[in-house]
């Protein structure tokens, strides 16, 4: 049955890694193990660098190639078995992204699942003894958690029962096709509505799952096999909450590929960790760091319930795991789960307290750190950090110095968290989290105890939400009498805080139809900020009104067209 729902733009970005993005310029001044071995291509070597396939708007399609083959089949015959052949849509990249019909032929099938290929890849990037490798993991065995089921199963354990929209058959087809770029998969939610409903996007009307043989993994190597986990994830999600925020989506995917027992290799966020949380541009750093924040949910918050009910849970973004962490009768908002999440990023130590500041599923690499210091005092540093993103610092080389004292103010209308990390050379970590005024967002935080040289403390800032970068200052200063660990030892001189900074902020990103521009300044002589809509080329497209009353702060909505009341294409 043909659920009648009006498809959302949004959904045509989810897959979109970094194509995804607001339809204009917004110009403003003031004034794993692998058992099995078939494939002849590398061994499993790693991560390629594009994961999905980008997805582009309507416009910036080319155009659709129809095969012309006499008395070819274009849709499947009624219970199709293996070697049955017909006419599907391929979505090709090379050169602009377009459609294509290329004979492909069902090479394996299981009471879950069929095995289709591009008949010009059959025998040359994948080879019988794949697909029955892939079934194999699809239908019985994964190397995670859970090793005597496959991947069909655990999935559908985790996040739910697949959807079957149109051809009332519950198996899933995992086609293998020539991209003609080297991206690894892609879930494509038009093929759940009729060929012809959206006629820019072909839908070969049922659920599929899209898989890459030429992007120099091996097909029934672990890595791809993660993949399709992967984007299995997506499918399901997309039945229960189709407007899901893409970094969430992603995160439950990206947590799909653990279970499976292949997630991706940490790196790239690691050494990058000023990333927002929330933001999504589709490189590999966003992949890491929604696959860690997933993870660290999972283990810290329900578990398998809470995974499945986030999935599940009609609101988006942060204000659904809000709304799982109320269900569950957690204290904890996500803004303190996130503040956590920082810290065991850094220190990934289960030994510390409760066991919060770290992971039980993955060992994380070093993080890197913004500044090291090692000559005191250090004077009033001027910094900024992405809205759900941290910041590292290192202290050390202290010698005769018994203890430090960390000084922090941040820009006052936005929410900080602030912590001292003291790394004890042979001795256990100490974590200790800086009380700020609520007023001023400042504070100081004391660390004793350094006797050893070669003890080191680690300033971590956090900003808690928040529209655009945000600005702050620390310094440090030594107190070789000795201090109270945590305590606040004297006020911080704020001097160097760049009080007249402007901040934009907008969402949501990619857009879905309206936009809201979110303005904060601190300067109330520099006057009211005017708005204007730009397309990429620089064109003007509309003036927005603002609030000539403003002083520091509005919002101001953009409907997504332009000053004749012409609604905006994408890009």
């Amino acid at each position: 049955m043909l659920r009648t729902k009006e498809v959302s733009p949004r959904r045509v970005m989810r897959m979109a890694g970094p194509a995804a993005g607001l339809s204009a310029l917004l110009l403003m001044a003031l004034g794993a193990i692998l058992p099995l071995q078939a494939s002849t291509t590398s061994a499993d070597p790693g991560p390629t660098f594009v994961r999905e396939v980008p997805i582009p708007p309507p416009g910036e399609l080319g155009p659709a190639v129809s095969a012309d083959i006499p008395g070819a089949l274009t849709a499947p015959p009624p219970n199709p078995q293996i070697g049955d052949s017909w006419l599907w849509w391929l979505f090709i990249h090379e050169g602009m992204p377009h459609f294509e019909q290329h004979m492909c032929t069902v090479r394996g099938k299981t009471d879950r699942g069929y095995v289709v290929v591009q008949d010009e890849q059959w025998g040359i990037s994948i080879l019988q003894a794949d697909v029955d490798i892939i079934l194999e993991r699809w239908e019985n065995t994964t190397i995670g958690i859970h090793p005597d089921n496959g991947i069909y199963e655990v999935d559908s354990l985790y996040f739910g029962d697949p959807p079957d929209e149109l051809d009332n058959d519950p198996r899933i087809y995992i086609m293998w096709f020539d991209f003609g770029i080297p991206a690894d998969g892609f879930f494509f939610f038009f093929d759940q509505y009729p060929e012809g409903t959206y006629p820019e996007y072909h839908s070969n009307e049922c659920e599929v799952l899209y898989l890459n043989p030429c992007n120099g993994q091996s097909p029934s190597g672990d890595y791809m096999l993660s993949v399709v986990a992967h984007e299995f994830e997506h499918m399901i999600h997309w039945k229960y909450d189709e407007n899901e925020d893409t970094w969430v989506d992603e995160g439950m995917a990206e947590f799909a590929m653990w279970l499976y027992g292949r997630p991706d290799v940490i790196s790239s966020f690691n050494t990058s960790p000023d990333n927002s949380l929330i933001v999504w541009e589709g490189n590999w750093s966003d992949y890491i760091k929604v696959y860690l924040w997933s993870l660290y949910f999972y283990e810290r918050y329900g578990g398998h319930d809470a995974v499945y009910a986030l999935v599940h849970e009609p609101a988006n973004s942060i204000y659904g795991y809000e709304a799982v962490l109320d269900d569950f009768g957690y204290t904890e908002d996500f803004a303190d789960v996130f503040a956590d999440w920082t810290v065991a990023n850094f220190l990934d130590d289960t030994s510390i307290g409760d066991g919060r500041y770290g992971y039980l599923g993955d060992e994380l690499p070093a993080f890197s750190v913004s500044g090291y210091y090692s000559t005191y005092p250090v004077p009033n540093q001027t910094r900024t950090v992405n809205p759900w993103a941290a910041d590292y610092y290192r202290f050390a080389g202290f010698g005769e110095i018994t203890s430090i004292l960390l000084g922090f103010d941040g820009t006052d209308y936005r929410e900080y968290a602030v912590w001292g990390l003291a790394l004890h050379d042979g001795g256990p970590t100490q974590v200790l989290r800086m009380e700020l005024d609520p007023d001023t967002q400042s504070g100081t935080l004391g660390v004793g105890g350094l006797t050893n040289p070669a003890d080191e403390v680690i300033l971590v800032v956090a900003a808690l939400g928040g529209y655009g970068s945000a600005s702050y200052v620390f310094n440090a200063e030594t107190n070789p009498a000795g201090i109270t660990d945590g305590k606040p030892w004297r006020p911080l001189d704020p001097t160097g805080l760049d009080r007249s900074l402007l901040s934009l902020s907008a969402g949501p990103n990619p857009f879905r139809g309206e936009v809201s521009l979110r303005l904060h300044w601190d300067d109330a002589e520099s006057g009211t900020p005017r708005v204007a809509i730009h397309d990429a080329t620089g064109r003007l497209i509309r003036n927005l009104p603002v609030s000539l009353e403003a002083i520091h702060e509005m919002t101001v909505l953009w409907d997504g067209r332009d000053g004749s009341g012409v609604r905006m294409a994408p890009g």
